[in-house]
């Protein structure tokens, strides 16, 4: 499917398309990089910006990540999902 196609099906231009992915191997990992994403450093994060057309009006995706994590993001979301159970056991 072309850009215009996905656009007038959906309403949406640059969608995410995860198997358009670039894979990057860095020092400190893998970095994954998307053609219609820019990445960059600043003050010490890793910062990915993109655009979006979406029905009409333009959004500014920023997505900021410290360069040196204390976490991994699958532990931030063990902990969230770890926080959502004791809410609703003291809940109920």
């Amino acid at each position: 499917m072309t850009e215009l196609q996905e656009y007038i099906t959906t309403g949406m231009l640059g969608a995410y398309h995860p198997e358009n992915a670039i894979l990057r191997q860095e020092e400190d990992g893998i970095n994954t990089i998307f053609r219609d994403s820019e990445s960059l450093e600043w003050e010490g994060h890793y910062v990915r910006e993109r655009k979006m057309l979406i029905g009409g009006k333009c959004f500014h995706i920023s997505s900021v990540f410290p360069s040196h994590p204390t976490t991994t993001p699958t532990d931030k979301m063990l902990e969230l999902i770890d926080a959502e159970l004791k809410k609703d056991t003291r809940a109920g």
